[in-house]
């Protein structure tokens, strides 16, 4: 297995984070699992509460993923979870020669995706990627494999693996504490599958998944 590196941590952090979504409900939960306007663009207790394109969220962390990985204009890269395809456009401005692809299973997302990679991205399950295998150079998926019930992680995780032909980097939501567990337990809106940091190593190995990873948490 790859290696456990904090490849996010240059993304802008809410410096409330953990007072400014409200008190969540399993009905908010039931909401924001079918991505549609509610979670990217309506109220904040169902998401995002508006998701525009701004480049300070994600200029340095592409740059970050550049170097860590050696890409290039030559590289080929998928994002996996790609939303809108924020993070996909920063990386046709940094490596304007570089391949680039995103999925989502978002309908909404996909079409309301920024026009400017609006030709690269398209709706598809984690689980099930569209791709042949060793397509890419690198893969990512932040924040979104761990959306799937736990049969549907295994099947994303090797499949991440299916069709990267180099790197990947996977962030999903998990703990290493009580208290970070608790606090996770709260806040997560959209996650099927929660689990420690152990346990999701333990899980990523039944996948077969070989690359690097993180785990994220309101504490993060």
């Amino acid at each position: 297995m790859g290696a456990e590196i904090d490849l996010m941590r240059l993304y802008p952090k809410p410096k409330n984070r953990m007072t400014e979504r409200p008190e969540i409900t399993d009905e908010d939960r039931e909401i924001s699992r079918r991505f549609d306007f509610d979670y990217f663009d309506g109220d904040r207790r169902h998401g995002y509460g508006g998701f525009g394109y701004h480049p300070r969220f994600w200029t340095d962390t592409v740059d970050l993923f550049t170097t860590h990985y050696g890409l290039t204009n030559d590289s080929s890269i998928l994002d996996v979870g790609c939303g809108k395809g924020f993070m996909l456009k920063d990386f046709s401005l940094r490596l304007p020669g570089a391949t680039l692809a995103g999925v989502d299973i978002s309908r909404y997302a996909i079409d309301h995706a920024d026009p400017d990679v609006a030709d690269l991205v398209q709706v598809a399950d984690a689980s099930d990627l569209p791709f042949p295998a060793d397509s890419f150079d690198l893969v990512i998926s932040i924040n979104t494999v761990h959306n799937l019930d736990r049969a549907g992680c295994v099947r994303a995780f090797a499949e991440i693996q299916r069709v990267s032909r180099g790197s990947a980097f996977v962030m999903v939501d998990g703990w290493k504490n009580t208290e970070e567990q608790e606090l996770l337990q709260r806040w997560v809106l959209t996650a099927r599958t929660m689990l420690s940091s152990d346990d999701w190593l333990v899980l990523m190995a039944e996948a077969g998944y070989e690359g690097d990873y993180a785990f994220w948490n309101p504490l993060s």
